[in-house]
């Protein structure tokens, strides 16, 4: 199965409102590191699954860009912003060589996501920058709250069955990047938190709400343990961690 056919595909009438509430996540986390990197006119900038376009367009603001997703529906050309329909682990390169190139919540999607983070490499001019943004959830199997443990294990399950998800993927990237020649490798960590009505706990309940049907009809999850996840928010004092996002950047040298 392939991505845009299996539960986070555009063809779902919620998706586009999760991608926004992704994007108010992690926007702050994709802006600020870019920004720290010197982002400047001239620059040529690749947002690599640029879903519903937010980076890219802030990107557009300043250098000359181009947005590429396996389905653009969301996504609007502009002055500097070009859009291009585009399979980053087989097409041929969109341009560059590039500045920059930004990839968020990409890899977990990807079945082979090393080869990936070669070709995104190879698309760098050299001096340019590699930024990751990506998402873990192993970390909710150590949730103390079953009902969090059972919805998020079974997504998971969903997720590796419907595209081939490793969860851990980022935590593994810098020791690759350093294989294929990248230097000044950094990483940071920012914790997804649910239970306070936030922009994280909106993406993971939109992320729910479109699998459920998916889990229950695999017995993955019981009607009655969906119905407990979706009691458990809005409780007093429900408050817990369900994801981590490693974020890692690189350079390539000159």
């Amino acid at each position: 199965m392939k991505y845009a056919d299996g539960v986070l595909g555009k063809d779902i009438p919620t998706e586009l409102a999760r991608l926004r509430a992704l994007e108010e996540l992690c926007d702050p986390i994709s802006k600020g590191l870019i920004g720290s990197l010197g982002l400047a006119p001239g620059w040529l900038c690749a947002d690599v699954g640029a879903g519903a376009g937010s980076v890219a367009r802030w990107l557009a603001e300043t250098a000359t860009v181009v947005a590429t997703d396996l389905d653009t529906r969301f996504l609007t050309p502009g002055e500097r912003l070009t859009v291009l329909a585009h399979d980053a682990t087989a097409d041929p390169v969109p341009g560059g060589p590039f500045d920059l190139v930004h990839a968020r919540f990409l890899f977990e999607t990807l079945r082979d996501p090393e080869a990936a983070v070669g070709r995104l490499v190879e698309w760098l001019r050299p001096g340019g920058h590699l930024v990751v943004v990506g998402v873990d959830m192993t970390v909710s199997a150590m949730t103390p709250h079953p009902e969090l443990r059972a919805v998020t294990g079974a997504l998971l399950e969903v997720f590796r069955a419907q595209m081939g998800t490793e969860p851990t993927f980022g935590r593994r990237l810098p020791p690759l990047l350093a294989a294929y020649g990248m230097t000044d490798i950094r990483m940071a960590v920012h914790p997804l938190l649910v239970g306070d009505g936030g922009a994280g706990e909106r993406v993971m309940r939109a992320t729910f709400e479109q699998a459920f049907d998916t889990m229950t009809a695999t017995g993955r999850l019981t009607v009655e343990q969906v119905e407990a996840s979706r009691a458990w928010f809005g409780r007093p004092g429900h408050l817990d961690i369900l994801a981590l996002m490693p974020v890692v950047w690189a350079r390539r040298p000159q």
